[in-house]
């Protein structure tokens, strides 16, 4: 990942309460996260950069999602070669006491620009335990630096076994202040209400970042806490 970037991508984020469909569990998963797509603390929408290769980063954040539901989550990331990050997230539902585990792949398809805009693919699939079949999803990732910030648009796609597909949308202005860096997002999947949220993220030590964010979902106060270790 570039250092001089604001933003490293990493992960997921949401479970809504039983008793629902095996394919509304999931696609509240994949609302919170844009189609499951791991996003970089504490951004939701995901940005079009990856870890330079040899290089990746763990995190970990406590959630209060939509329906009270709250979450304990953990994704690792790592680059193996240029262009491409691996990563994998476990997420703890600790109102439905339900794990759910995905992994995917992010692909790089244009190298950052100075000044102009890039793009990456994320490949993934999710499965909550105890649930047959799996959750598939795509998103397609642009990253655009603009004035003093850069901004974030994803479009993407995800579907539980025997439900529908359900498109997800979202885009984020993110900018450092100092040594802060702050964002605003807009998400939104079908069958779901729109999320705004605010964020905040800072460096404490060398490699070490902690993070917040809080929002609103359906008249709803949403909000997470965590950090970043990269390595």
């Amino acid at each position: 990942m570039n250092p001089s970037h604001p933003h490293t991508p990493a992960h997921t984020r949401a479970l809504v309460r039983a008793p629902r469909p095996a394919w509304a569990l999931v696609a509240g998963l994949a609302l919170a996260a844009m189609g499951t797509a791991h996003a970089g603390r504490p951004l939701n929408v995901d940005d079009a950069n990856v870890n330079d290769p040899g290089a990746g980063h763990l995190e970990a954040w406590y959630a209060k999602l939509p329906g009270a539901t709250r979450t304990l989550n953990l994704a690792p990331a790592y680059a193996p070669v240029q262009g491409l990050e691996l990563s994998a997230a476990l997420v703890r539902d600790r109102t439905a006491q339900l794990n759910t585990v995905s992994v995917q792949g992010k692909f790089q398809l244009t190298p950052p620009q100075s000044g102009g805009c890039h793009q990456a693919a994320v490949l993934g699939v999710a499965r909550p335990n105890g649930q047959r079949g799996v959750t598939p999803y795509l998103t397609g990732i642009a990253t655009c630096e603009v004035g003093p910030g850069a901004v974030h648009m994803n479009l993407g796609a995800n579907r539980a076994p025997g439900g529908p597909t359900l498109p997800t949308a979202g885009v984020a202005w993110e900018q450092a202040f100092g040594g802060l860096t702050g964002h605003l997002e807009w998400l939104v999947q079908r069958n779901a209400k729109p999320s705004l949220g605010l964020g905040l993220r800072t460096e404490i030590a060398k490699g070490v970042q902690i993070d917040g964010s809080v929002g609103r979902s359906g008249g709803e106060n949403l909000y997470s806490v965590g950090m970043k270790f990269q390595f």
